[in-house]
């Protein structure tokens, strides 16, 4: 080390010792400045809430000219012909020793925005700071991350921060009014008075940003975005009525960062996201449809089983589990969710870390208590359970995989051993035939 940053003084050392009351601060201001300030080249565009931030980025990095995406599946800068910068990272949003140095590589191969997933985590723990966003997104507020945050009122209190501390005097607040938690974000960008607020809502007509007349449908999304007064038909193949919502916050940013609108409907045409509600069997309809999504809280579940429940010709099996060493309350609730969409679920492993499988089982099992037998399986080993719901389905059924989506690991205790549901999910089909 050249320096130490420090909260109190550490007495005779051989490198220099900055004495400050926030080291983590520092380290992002410090870090910014090392990397050159990139955000003052960069237009960053932060993404914040429970669920909808991945989704949402993956089309802004459509939507948007020339733009980087930051979050939990890509780091990247990726546009034809260019520097491809692509690094894995260990959380949704990168330290700043990564996050800095990447956003000035970004900038160097000629991004002009950059999408960026922003986590509570982040938020709290001040992974951003020397981040200033033009436009600071928010999704929704449900349950997640009480393993850190305590209580949902202190969620709420590290997702304001995003307005409060890192939008840019004169940027652009974009929140969705529909979900639980936008009066706080809409009270924190008042407060502000510096920035301007646009609101997004499929129920309301009273708000800058809305769609009309959508249609959802096993091919995904069609309707018409409205943004301020300008109006385009759209059309993506996202599935769901919450793919909706992710679209419309997606565009809101795009406008608010200067994007056409004929650019914005391309992007939502392309939008391919990894393991958010990916499907994973050959579509011909001679097998079960197989499709793996990333939904890891009690409302993304039931999202996301909602969304394939009215396109179910026949039974609805949905694999599940909950990570160790996290919010233990959400596990019967995990359980309810499940337990109210499937017609069988398979109740499984996902990350246990360093918690026995079986133990994190049990208290998803209270949600079953009076279920008929045959709704439920339970069955420890992940790949055992994905493969047993595989050959249970017939054609016309389908089988939700959730809790992993893109991720390529499982962490047995202190082992991370190579898994991605989609691998077992396409051996599984294979077997079949």
């Amino acid at each position: 080390a050249v320096a130490i940053v420090a909260q109190r003084a550490l007495g005779e050392l051989a490198v220099p010792v900055i004495v400050c009351d926030d080291t983590r601060r520092a380290l992002g201001t410090a870090a910014a400045a090392l990397a050159g300030q990139p955000d003052r080249d960069l237009a960053l565009v932060g993404v914040t809430g429970t669920n909808g931030k991945t989704t949402t980025t993956f089309l802004l990095e459509g939507m948007l000219e020339r733009a980087g995406i930051v979050g939990t599946v890509a780091c990247r800068y990726a546009p034809e012909g260019e520097v491809r910068l692509d690094e894995p990272t260990r959380f949704t949003t990168p330290t700043p020793t990564l996050l800095q140095p990447l956003l000035g590589r970004m900038r160097d191969a000629g991004a002009l925005r950059v999408a960026m997933e922003v986590s509570s985590h982040a938020l709290e723990m001040g992974r951003v700071w020397g981040c200033t966003f033009r436009v600071a997104a928010f999704s929704h507020l449900t349950q997640d991350h009480l393993d850190l945050h305590g209580d949902m009122q202190s969620y709420l209190a590290a997702k304001r921060l995003l307005f409060e501390r890192h939008l840019a005097p004169g940027g652009t607040a974009v929140i969705n009014v529909d979900g639980d938690g936008a009066e706080a974000m809409l009270e924190a960008a008042r407060a502000r008075g510096d920035v301007e607020i646009v609101r997004c809502s499929r129920a309301r007509r009273d708000v800058e940003a809305r769609i009309e007349q959508l249609v959802c449908d096993i091919d995904g999304l069609r309707g018409e975005l409205c943004l301020g007064d300008e109006r385009a038909a759209f059309a993506s193949p996202l599935l769901g009525e919450f793919n909706a919502d992710n679209v419309l916050l997606a565009a809101a940013c795009a406008r608010a960062a200067g994007s056409s609108m004929q650019r914005i409907v391309a992007g939502a045409a392309a939008a391919r996201v990894p393991g958010r509600l990916e499907r994973v069997d050959d579509a011909s309809g001679a097998q079960p449809a197989v499709l793996v999504d990333y939904a890891h809280t009690p409302d993304a579940l039931q999202r996301a089983a909602a969304v394939l429940r009215p396109l179910c010709a026949g039974r609805l099996y949905v694999v599940f589990g909950c990570g160790g060493d996290r919010d233990r309350k959400k596990r019967p609730m995990m359980g309810r969710a499940a337990r109210e969409q499937a017609d069988v679920a398979y109740v499984t492993s996902d990350n246990p870390r360093s918690e026995r499988p079986q133990a994190i089982i049990d208290e998803i099992l209270p949600a079953f208590e009076g279920a008929p037998a045959d709704s439920y399986v339970v069955e420890v080993d992940r790949r055992a359970a994905i493969e047993a719901a595989i050959a249970a389905a017939a054609p016309g059924d389908i089988v939700l995989v959730a809790g992993k989506g893109h991720e390529d690991y499982q962490i047995l205790g202190a082992q991370r051993i190579h898994f991605d549901d989609r691998e077992v999910a396409r051996e599984a089909l294979a077997a079949r035939t």
